[in-house]
């Protein structure tokens, strides 16, 4: 039998990042090296446990928060500053990373957005400047007594699954302020799954999964045969963004939102509207309209997975080193303190995350304790089991379609004549009341038996369904292999990414503009509020049709805007005289057509 290590080695995944990135997996215990350990109330106040020097694996396992007070480690005591920071951005081995403005890439209400979200990092709880370049300081001197690129691994067997769970811990999540992204926070877990079916003839690689911000579920993972997944042998690639080490199956620029709090709650209020607009008033299905207004008010970032820097795993210039994991391990199971500075973050975006099990709450992952369900793989069954699957599940409808005949032979017996004691009781004025108990209860059968009839119809469906599916599984056939996502997501073309330096620019600066000029119309010009309003958004608007070349796009449809409001203008001056030519037309349609079917007769 293959050992769990032997597994690990086989479908380790390689991934690639992009250049400039600075922080790479390691092992945990060159971390806890470099921390101190605090913990801290809600307040704010917080007090030292074991300073830095003193801390190793096995004294983080032993410690416990007190009742409303939280552990957590600080990578940095000192952040970087002034000449240090500057020496350290000029060092001859930084790492250079360039990129198309990404607020280009975007309109201009999420632009004012991103102004509203740079305005909280005022408010908020964040990591302080220079916390990055320290950590990089940290990291390279640790990486300098200890080289390896590591993993942590682990197997877990369930449900005819093998699956190979990789963890991955850095030093540092610096997407904010290396490359424009989010958030920082010290200390950073992304983690992978390959899922194998535990065949009678051995284990195959059928899914891999890995995490990327929100997306959870089905849309974690692809099958073996996806065309979008490049493999490397029997080993998949991680496409990781930079700085925010977010996985990714495909190399390239990713648009990625982050949903205002504060907006939330709206996704359910939509959910709402579009189930009372589809499934009660049996109306169109608008499509989902709260994903279009947590999009519209999200903040756009870019996560620059490339792919173009540095590579780890099988076949690379630098291949990993895996420490196995599980929950016989103290630091694993006893710590459920965060990993890094907890800034309190009340949008906990740059708050330090737990470690590799536990969440910031202190409740297990869920990808460690359920990885199937993680992955939504707990309806799926393994290639090996579908056959039986089918066959068990075709017995089943085979029991209920019995049961079904039996009930509807009873159903029809009983109501068969019964319109004829109703007959009976209607021709009587004085048995009203008994003529309407026993019509409703007519009715009510009725209607059970048409449900039965129904029901029976679709297990008959159903059941031809399944054979068909049985008939393709016993050939080989495994259908589209991504036929179980909803909401894809792939890199922006080439096109999307670059608009040329001017837009670039007008980009950047266009909102803050924009704002200095609507203060100057109210404040300095003292025009009044809708007028300084509109003429700042109409120049706002026309500038920026113009650098993206569009201007005439925005004419047209301006034309078409005011050629509205006239025929709403019209319409209303002449309300009267439409009603009246609208009555006049009816009745002339009406006689028209009385008379043709009168000839016609």
């Amino acid at each position: 039998m293959t050992s769990d290590l032997e597994l690990l080695r086989a479908y380790e995944p390689v991934i690639r990042y992009t250049e400039g990135e600075l922080f790479f997996p390691t092992a945990v215990e060159p971390y806890l090296a470099e921390c101190d350990l605090l913990v801290g109330a809600a307040a704010g106040r917080q007090r030292l446990l074991v300073p830095r020097g003193e801390l190793d694996a096995e004294t983080l396992a032993r410690q416990v928060a007190p009742p409303g007070q939280t552990l957590f480690l600080r990578l940095v005591q000192q952040p970087l500053g002034g000449l240090a920071l500057a020496q350290w951005s000029r060092r001859p081995d930084h790492p250079v990373f360039r990129a198309p403005g990404r607020l280009a890439r975007v309109g201009l209400f999420a632009r004012l957005v991103d102004a509203g979200f740079n305005a909280s990092l005022l408010l908020r709880g964040t990591v302080p400047g220079g916390t990055a370049a320290a950590a990089s300081v940290k990291y390279e001197a640790a990486r300098a007594r200890d080289p390896r690129y590591v993993y942590h691994g682990r197997v877990v067997r369930r449900g005819g699954w093998i699956v190979l769970h990789y963890l991955y811990f850095y030093f540092m999540n610096d997407w904010r302020s290396t490359f424009a992204g989010a958030n920082d926070h010290e200390a950073d877990l992304e983690q992978a799954f390959v899922v194998l079916e535990d065949a009678p003839d051995g284990p195959r690689p059928i899914w891999f999964g890995c995490a990327a911000h929100d997306y959870s579920g089905d849309e974690l993972r692809r099958r073996w045969d996806d065309p979008y997944i490049s493999l490397v042998g029997d080993h998949p690639v991680i496409h990781a963004g930079a700085g925010s080490h977010a996985a990714y199956f495909e190399a390239g620029e990713y648009i990625t939102t982050v949903p205002l709090p504060a907006f939330r709650g709206l996704r359910g209020f939509f959910d709402g509207l579009r189930h009372l607009w589809r499934d009660t008033l049996r109306q169109g299905d608008p499509g989902d309209l709260g994903a279009r207004v947590e999009a519209a008010l999200s903040i756009p970032f870019i996560d620059y997975a490339r792919g173009d820097g540095k590579a780890i795993g099988p076949g690379q210039s630098a291949e990993w080193a895996v420490v196995e994991v599980d929950d016989t391990l103290p630091w694993v199971d006893g710590y459920r303190g965060l990993w890094g500075l907890d800034t309190r973050d009340r949008f906990a975006g740059e708050r330090a995350p737990a470690g590799l099990k536990y969440t910031r709450t202190g409740s297990v992952r869920p990808s460690w304790n359920d990885p199937i369900g993680f992955l939504g793989l707990d309806k799926v069954a393994p290639p090996f089991a579908v056959v039986g699957a089918i066959d068990e599940r075709r017995a089943e409808l085979d029991e209920e379609a019995a049961k079904l005949d039996a009930e509807i032979a009873t159903a029809a017996d009983g109501i068969t004549g019964r319109d004829q004691a109703v007959k009976a009781l209607a021709a009587d004025g004085a048995l009203e009341k008994a003529h309407e108990r026993r019509a409703a209860e007519l009715t009510t059968e009725e209607a059970e038996l048409a449900r039965l009839r129904a029901r029976r119809v679709e297990l008959d469906d159903e059941r031809s369904a399944l054979d068909r599916r049985r008939a393709a599984a016993v050939a080989g056939e495994t259908g589209d292999p991504r036929a179980h996502l909803s909401h894809d997501h792939h890199p922006q073309t080439t096109g999307d990414q670059h608009y040329g330096r001017v837009v670039e620019f007008w980009s950047a600066v266009s909102v803050g503009l924009g704002m200095i000029a609507l203060i100057v119309l109210l404040f300095v010009v003292h025009l009044p509020i809708w007028a300084g309003t509109v003429l700042a958004v109409g120049g706002y608007l026309v500038l920026e049709a113009a650098f993206r070349r569009r201007l005439i796009d925005l004419l047209l449809r301006i034309t078409l805007v005011l050629a509205l409001v006239g025929a709403v203008i019209l319409a209303v001056s002449y309300a009267t005289a439409i009603v009246v030519f609208a009555i006049v037309g009816v009745a002339l349609l009406t006689l028209v057509d009385n008379v043709r079917e009168i000839r016609a007769s």
